[in-house]
């Protein structure tokens, strides 16, 4: 196959193929994968973190993506005729653009110039937002990914995520809960298997809230592995399913904790 592939993102999430967010359905179970188009939210709603990936790796898009909301007369009465017209001549001057408020606007780039003071160095000399697919034969699927920022030469994958804190215990949590380690895991290994070199996964993480507090993280070796024996699980499941169409696990189910708990202190 083709690689790397520049195409937009959505292009990217249209194309064929398993990407790492699939996952968020094939944790739940693979007929929920297999309808996925049920799932998926209809509209081009406003994505800020997706502003702020234009605003750290690819500025020069931002002009043509998105437009900060102000124009002359905003602060007319909203009933008055002056104001609709200006509005409407706004709007129509931004088709195609994703409408930016000021708030955000500036909330991002506070929080990009912050990614770019302690991250600056990383983002140099690599490619941002390339697509790349390949075909894997073990378990039947096309693997598909999409890194924020590669580096070829060096084998690295640098990925921008904002989160509600960087502090290192905090954001160890929310590796485990968003399923960071997975993310790693397929990334490096869909690279590898296109023939491109992938060893580091590091991880550019800015606060949500102001003073947005920048770090760099690189996940361990032993998270990453986690990771690929989950990815691995799902795609098992996904490929039997397939085969056989029914899921053959039987899943052991009990009581809630709390019972237990309570008829432990009850006999104590």
């Amino acid at each position: 196959m083709e690689n790397p592939r520049r195409m937009t993102n959505e292009e990217y999430h249209a194309a064929d193929g398993i990407s790492s967010s699939d996952f968020r359905l094939l944790e739940v179970s693979p007929l929920h994968y297999l309808n996925r188009e049920r799932f998926r939210l209809e509209g081009s709603q406003f994505d800020f973190g997706t502003l702020l990936h234009a605003m750290v790796l690819e500025p020069e898009t931002l002009e043509d993506q998105y437009a900060e909301e102000g124009f002359e007369g905003c602060r007319l009465n909203k009933n008055s005729k002056a104001y609709k017209e200006a509005k409407a001549a706004f709007e129509e001057e931004c088709r195609g653009k994703s409408i930016v408020s000021a708030s955000d606007w500036e909330t991002a780039q506070h929080m990009a110039e912050n990614v770019r003071a302690i991250a600056g160095g990383i983002l140099q000399g690599g490619m941002a937002e390339a697509s790349f697919f390949v075909r894997d034969d073990e378990f039947g699927v096309t693997r598909k990914c999409r890194p924020d920022y590669y580096l070829q030469a060096a084998g690295v994958v640098v990925d921008l995520k904002t989160t509600r804190s960087t502090d290192p215990h905090e954001f160890e949590r929310a590796i485990y809960d968003y399923r960071y380690h997975r993310q790693a895991a397929w990334y490096l290994d869909a690279l590898e298997l296109a023939g491109f070199p992938a060893e580091r996964f590091i991880i550019v993480a800015v606060e949500k809230n102001a003073p947005h507090l920048a770090r760099v993280f690189e996940i361990q070796a032993d998270a990453i592995e986690a990771g690929r024996e989950n990815y691995r699980q799902h795609l098992q499941a996904l490929k039997e399913f397939r085969e056989t169409g029914r899921a053959n696990v039987v899943e052991p189910i009990s009581l809630p904790a709390w019972y237990w708990r309570q008829q432990e202190a009850a006999t104590a």
